[in-house]
C-alpha cells in the first residue's frame, strides 16, 4: 500500500498523538506514514528583528517529533493548516488524514480538524488527547446505517478489521420516535411500529455483514437509541470507531452530519470519517490484508 497516512502534527507543541495513531494504522495496512506541519509564509518583524529563524525552530522540532516514529517530515507553507493538509492529501493521493484532538477535551478536533473534516479527499481519523503508546486496532466497532454511507463504512471497517486480523463489530440504532408527537399521526399503541423498525434494521444489518467480500466475521446489534449516545456508548467497548460521513454532498467528500459532529467532540476512542466512495481505500487495505494474511 502506497498511499501515505498524513498525520497533521503541531511541533511547537509536541503533541504526538496524531503520529501514535497514524503509526499504529500505518503497522496494520504497510502504508507509508508521513509527519505534515504548516506554518503561515512570512515570517513576522519581530523574529526577523530578533534574528531568528521560525521556519529552523520548526522543521528542528517536527524533524525530532518524526524520528520517533520513522515517518518523513515535511514542513508545508500554506494559508491554513487544514488546507495545508487537505492539499497534501490529494498531491500524495493519501490513504488517511489523522489530527489530533483539542487539550480541552478527549475527542474534540479542534480549528484544524473541524475546517478539514468538511470536503476530506479521503478518511479522516481523529486521534484522542494522550493516546496511549504502542495503540494497535485490536477491536473494531462500525455505526451502520442502511444508505450508502453506512455501507462505505462497513466495508472500510471490515477491510481494515481484515487487515488487522481484529474482530469487527457492527451496530445500528433504531431511532426512538414518540409518534403522538407528530401532527396527523395516530399513536402506536400496539408497539408493532417499534418491533418493525428493529425488525427492518436487524435484516439489513444482517444482509450488509453477510454480503462483506473476503469472509471477515463480524458480530451485529441492534439497539434502540439515538445514533449519536448509541456511538458514543460503543466507543467505550472498543479501540477503533468508523462511521460514514453525511448523505449528501460529493460522494468522495468527508462531510460531518449531526450524529458524526457530535460524535467527534465525545466519542472515548479514536474515530474514523469515511467518504461514500471508499472503493480505492478499500482495494488498497483488501490488497495489504491477502500479502499479510497467514
Amino acid at each position: 500500500m502506497s498511499n501515505p497516512i498524513i498525520a497533521g502534527v503541531d511541533p511547537q507543541h509536541q503533541d504526538d498523538s496524531p503520529l501514535r495513531l497514524a503509526a499504529g494504522l500505518a503497522r496494520v495496512t504497510g502504508a507509508p506514514l508521513l509527519a505534515i506541519a504548516s506554518r503561515a509564509g512570512d515570517t513576522t518583524r519581530a523574529s526577523r528583528m530578533l534574528e531568528t529563524d521560525p521556519r529552523a525552530d520548526s522543521a528542528a522540532k517536527l524533524e525530532a517529533l518524526a524520528a520517533g516514529f520513522e515517518a518523513e517530515a515535511a514542513l508545508l507553507e500554506g494559508p491554513s493548516p487544514a488546507r495545508v493538509l487537505h492539499d497534501a492529501a490529494v498531491a500524495r493521493d493519501a490513504s488517511m488524514i489523522v489530527v489530533g484532538s483539542t487539550r480541552r477535551a478527549r475527542l474534540a478536533p479542534g480549528s484544524t480538524g473541524e475546517r478539514l473534516l468538511h470536503g476530506a479527499p479521503c478518511p479522516v481519523a481523529i486521534a484522542p488527547a494522550a493516546l496511549p503508546a504502542g495503540w494497535a486496532p485490536r477491536r473494531i466497532a462500525v455505526g451502520f446505517i442502511d444508505a450508502d454511507e453506512g455501507r462505505s463504512a462497513l466495508r472500510y471497517g471490515a477491510a481494515l478489521a481484515g487487515a488487522a486480523s481484529a474482530p469487527l463489530h457492527a451496530l445500528t440504532a433504531v431511532e426512538p420516535v414518540d409518534l403522538s408527537q407528530l401532527p396527523d399521526i395516530a399513536p402506536d399503541t400496539s408497539g408493532k411500529g417499534l418491533e418493525n423498525a428493529q425488525a427492518a434494521a436487524q435484516r439489513a444489518l444482517y444482509l450488509a455483514t453477510e454480503s462483506l467480500p473476503g469472509g471477515v466475521p463480524a458480530s451485529r446489534e441492534v439497539v434502540v437509541a439515538h445514533a449519536a449516545d448509541a456511538l458514543i456508548e460503543l466507543s467505550r467497548d472498543a479501540d477503533l470507531l468508523i462511521c460514514g460521513s453525511r448523505g449528501y454532498g460529493p460522494v468522495q467528500s468527508v462531510l460531518l452530519g449531526s450524529v458524526t459532529r457530535r460524535l467527534t467532540r465525545s466519542a472515548e476512542c479514536p474515530v474514523i470519517i469515511v467518504p461514500r466512495d471508499v472503493e480505492q481505500a478499500v482495494a488498497s487495505l483488501d490488497g495489504q490484508h491477502e500479502v499479510t494474511a497467514p
